[in-house]
C-alpha cells in the first residue's frame, strides 16, 4: 500500500437501521446519499488509565466513551432531515414535534487519500439530534451558513462492531467489497466466499464420490464447508494433507471441514 495522507471527503451516506438483536443479524434500509459533504468529525472519547502498584506502573486499560459524529454539510434537504430526526415530511412541508423519535442509522463516507486511493468508512449505529439554525442577514461579504448535525453512536448489539473501513489501495481488500461499499453497511456480506482447491489422487482400482458426485477433477470448495468422501471400496491408504486417516473411515464414508487452504487427498485401493 503506497504512502497516502487523508485529504478529502465525499460520498456521505446514511442507512436506517431496521433490526439489531444480540446473536442475530443487523439489517439496514437502502443507503441514501447526503450531498455537499464538508466535514465529518468522529470522536470515540476513549479513555486510558494506569494502575500503580509495587511503586510503579502495574497495569493499563482503555475503554470507549460516548462516541459522537458531527457532520457539516452544505445543506440538509428537508426529506433527509425528516428521515434522520424522525420528523414528518408531507407535501413539501417539514414538521417537527416534541414527540419525534430519531431512528438509529449508519453513516458512510469516502475519504480521499493523497496517493489517489480512498478510505471507505461506515459508522454502524447512531442517532442524530436536531441541529442549530444559524441564520444571518446578507452583508457586504458572503457568509456561508452551513448546518452541522451531531449524533451519538454505539456498538451494534448483534456483534459489537461500531465501525468498519477499507482502503482501496490495500492489496488484501476485496474488489467486490470496494465496489459495493455504499450498497449496504453490512460490507462483510459483499465479500466473495473464500474457496480452496480440493485435489484427490486415486491409485489402484476404485473411485470416490465427493459430496455425492463422482470425483474426476479438482474442486473449488468453500473454507469450512463439510466435505463428504464416499469410497467404492475400503482403501488401503487414505491421507488428507499427508496425514493418514484410514482408520477413521466409517461405513465407507469420511467427512471433514474444508481447511482454509488448498488440500490434497490421496486414496490407494489395493
Amino acid at each position: 500500500m503506497a504512502k497516502g495522507v487523508l485529504i478529502g471527503l465525499t460520498n456521505l451516506h446514511y442507512a436506517k437501521l431496521l433490526t439489531d438483536v444480540v446473536g442475530g443479524q443487523t439489517t439496514y434500509d437502502t443507503p441514501v446519499r447526503i450531498a455537499g459533504a464538508i466535514s465529518a468529525t468522529f470522536s470515540p472519547n476513549a479513555s486510558n488509565d494506569t494502575l500503580f502498584a509495587d511503586d510503579g506502573p502495574y497495569e493499563t486499560a482503555s475503554t470507549l466513551g460516548a462516541m459522537t459524529l458531527e457532520l457539516n454539510v452544505a445543506d440538509i434537504a428537508p426529506d433527509i432531515r425528516a428521515s434522520l430526526l424522525g420528523a414528518s415530511y408531507v407535501n413539501g412541508i417539514l414538521a417537527q414535534t416534541a414527540a419525534d423519535v430519531p431512528p438509529y442509522v449508519a453513516v458512510g463516507m469516502s475519504v480521499q487519500k493523497s496517493n489517489g486511493a480512498k478510505r471507505l468508512i461506515w459508522y454502524l449505529k447512531g442517532k442524530f439530534a436536531a441541529p442549530d439554525d444559524n441564520n444571518q442577514t446578507k452583508a457586504d461579504s458572503i457568509n456561508w451558513n452551513t448546518p452541522s448535525i451531531t449524533g451519538n453512536f454505539l456498538k451494534r448489539d448483534s456483534d459489537g462492531k461500531w465501525r468498519v473501513a477499507v482502503d482501496t489501495d490495500d492489496a488484501n481488500a476485496s474488489q467486490a467489497v470496494i465496489n459495493g461499499w455504499f450498497t449496504t453497511p453490512n460490507v462483510d456480506s459483499l465479500a466473495p466466499e473464500t474457496t480452496n482447491t480440493l485435489t484427490v489422487t486415486i491409485t489402484g482400482t476404485g473411485n470416490v464420490n465427493v459430496n455425492g458426485i463422482l470425483y474426476t477433477d479438482a474442486r473449488e470448495i468453500g473454507a469450512g464447508e463439510v466435505v463428504t468422501i464416499e469410497f467404492s471400496a475400503t482403501p488401503s491408504v487414505f491421507t488428507i494433507g499427508g496425514t493418514d486417516r484410514t482408520s477413521e473411515i466409517v461405513d465407507g464414508t469420511f467427512a471433514f471441514a474444508m481447511p482454509a487452504a488448498d488440500t490434497a487427498v490421496a486414496v490407494t485401493f489395493a
